[in-house]
């Protein structure tokens, strides 16, 4: 057993106690060697969200890493790959989980395991007093929304949430572009890659790790642009490529506009209102049962399904409600009379109630089993006889 490991066990033996947590800090800091995952298909680490949370996972053994990479492969048939990672590079790494938006680690995942925030592994930097024109360009929503997307190609996962997220990222996002003559003249032109099939693509990058990449040698300038450079090219039906070394996101005029439709789906904000769905492990009954009998009395609800929302406002609970064949404005109406008789003192946390005919909805009730469902009795079948 490797000494991590034991320091987990320890941990959870011990009451959660709070010198062998700093101790499994230090372990995870200054350790010879762990062992992280990554998928081949986006080239960068293979990210999970667990309670709604994106995440990395962390290994002291190598066995312990197969063994996950083998369980993913067989239950989810998703390709995961195991990566050495020295003590000399244990903080690039760190730093790399920041720029690939991850916000904590799982350790030993598949043994005795633990949940650990990433900012106790790191100190996050914070850009907020820092002016704009002085912040470095990293875009760890976009990585992380990109990277999980394109992880589903494999098993075919792929849901309209992590489209959307996708989506609005890239419009939100401002890019490194490596450019060749004079910058504050204009006249400058941009290197082109010539894919497999001959098609040629400008390349774009969400941060500077992404560009060396492509420029090991720095013989370009750097540029910082943002989406409506990319508009612009598209507009020449030319072609631009995100992180062609990395998740190679291609962007065609079509795309193009399939971007501008999915922001205007979202309120305008600084960062994406990502909504990352996720089960719930300890679903919070009182309030359902009252829910559920809420549901009973309202006319026109046919199921009613729950899951856990993550989003820019924190954690919450998703409610979604299938209303039937009514349209828009009778399901609309029918959600506010839920939200006005629905007692949400007996939650501690924050209520959406969306129906399920949306994309979210449908994303959200697939595969899973409703709380509340009318029973219809058909009146005009004939009773059936008992003998008393």
């Amino acid at each position: 057993m490797s000494k991590l490991q034991d320091l987990i066990i320890q941990y959870f033996d011990e009451g959660e106690d709070k010198e062998i947590y700093d101790r499994i800090i230090n372990e995870i800091q200054t350790c010879d060697t762990l062992w992280t995952t990554y998928s081949p298909r986006t080239r960068n680490h293979y990210v999970d969200y667990v309670q709604g949370r994106p995440v990395a996972f962390l290994f002291s053994e190598k066995e312990y890493c197969d063994a996950y990479c083998e369980h993913m492969k067989a239950e989810s048939n998703v390709t995961v790959g195991a990566a050495e990672c020295g003590k000399e590079d244990r903080l690039q790494l760190f730093a790399d989980y920041h720029r690939s938006g991850f916000e904590a680690i799982i350790a030993d995942n598949g043994k005795r395991y633990l949940f650990i925030p990433l900012e106790d592994l790191i100190n996050i930097p914070d850009y907020s007093s820092v002016p704009l024109e002085q912040r470095p360009i990293i875009n760890p929503e976009l990585v992380c929304s990109a990277d999980r997307l394109f992880q589903c190609i494999e098993n075919n996962t792929i849901t309209p949430d992590k489209e959307l997220n996708l989506l609005v990222d890239t419009y939100r996002a401002k890019f490194l572009i490596p450019v060749q003559g004079e910058i504050e003249g204009k006249s400058i032109t941009l290197p082109t890659l010539e894919r497999s099939d001959g098609v040629k693509v400008v390349p774009f990058f969400t941060d500077i790790g992404e560009l060396r990449k492509f420029d090991k040698d720095e013989k370009y300038r750097t540029a910082i642009t943002e989406f409506k450079q990319i508009e612009e090219i598209c507009s020449h039906e030319e072609t631009v490529v995100i992180n062609p070394l990395g998740f190679n996101f291609t962007i065609t005029q079509d795309t193009v506009e399939a971007i501008k439709k999915a922001v205007a789906t979202v309120p305008d904000s600084d960062h994406s209102d990502r909504a990352v769905i996720y089960a719930l492990p300890n679903p919070p009954q009182e309030f359902l049962d009252d829910l559920s009998t809420v549901l009973d009395t309202t006319k026109g609800v046919e199921k009613a399904y729950f899951k856990g929302i993550r989003s820019i406002e924190g954690d919450g609970l998703l409610i979604v409600v299938d209303c039937g064949e009514n349209d828009v404005k009778e399901t609309e109406a029918i959600l506010d009379s839920i939200r006005a008789m629905a007692d949400e003192s007996l939650i501690d946390t924050s209520v959406q109630y969306i129906a399920a005919s949306t994309n979210i909805g449908r994303t959200a009730s697939e595969n899973t089993e409703p709380f509340f469902e009318r029973i219809i009795i058909d009146a005009t079948l004939e009773p059936e006889n008992f003998d008393f």
